[in-house]
């Protein structure tokens, strides 16, 4: 089973680790993960490397995710993305890989200027517009659009282009890159009540549960029953 942590959760889950108050709802998920023993990859990414700079949560994050990876990494997203227009379906050898590292962060900038799109239209030319801008960016031609990764990220941004109400956040294009990039294989994603009810809305199929008290705890009995059953 893979299950994918976002920064949010993963740190959450690390200040419980270090005793920080509050956070024992995060508390019960790792100990359903650690449950689950090697039938579970929980993967570090680039995108986790981005968001933490180096801070001070760097060396429980090292300690976590040794422990629930299985020493795999997620492969860099353009690495991802381009694999998968390659192949034309989704294999695991195109995510994970054993190379990544927590000095390689994510880098973003060849999708700067993705979430500022005037888009017009209704949901489906909006995601439209939004992967073949994506796709022309990458330097890849019209077909790729047809991958998970750029069919996720367009159906994303469209629905980020209807709430234009809510207020921006810095960490919004990391939300829908990692997202394009994981959620297309993780049987599992633990991440923010945003970027959760994004993907339902959006039609993804994906078990994600957001940080909020009653779906964390949620998802530790999910996980307990998943080591129950295999």
């Amino acid at each position: 089973m893979l299950v994918y942590l976002d920064q949010n959760y993963a740190s959450r889950i690390a200040k419980h680790l270090l005793a920080l108050p509050g956070q024992e709802a995060f508390g019960e998920v790792w100990e359903a993960l650690l449950g689950l023993g090697g039938g579970v990859v929980v993967p570090p990414s680039p995108f986790h490397a981005l968001e933490l700079h180096g801070g001070y949560l760097l060396p429980i994050f090292r300690r976590m995710f040794a422990l629930v990876s299985g020493g795999f990494w997620v492969r860099p997203w353009p690495d991802v993305a381009r694999r998968q227009t390659e192949r034309g379906s989704l294999e695991r050898e195109d995510f994970l890989w054993r190379r990544g590292g927590w000095e390689e962060p994510a880098d973003l900038a060849p999708l700067w200027g993705l979430l500022d799109l005037e888009l017009e239209g209704d949901f489906y030319q909006r995601a439209a517009a939004a992967r073949a801008w994506a796709r022309r960016r990458l330097g890849l031609g019209r077909a790729a659009e047809a991958a998970p990764f750029f069919q996720l990220l367009g159906r994303l941004v469209a629905f980020r282009s209807f709430e234009r109400t809510r207020e921006e956040r810095a960490s919004d294009l990391v939300d829908v890159v990692m997202a394009a990039t994981v959620v297309p294989y993780v049987d599992a994603a633990a991440t923010d009540r945003y970027l959760r009810e994004a993907l339902v809305r959006v039609g993804e199929r994906v078990r994600a549960w957001s940080g909020r008290g009653g779906e964390v705890r949620a998802f530790a009995r999910w996980l307990a029953r998943m080591g129950g059953s295999s």
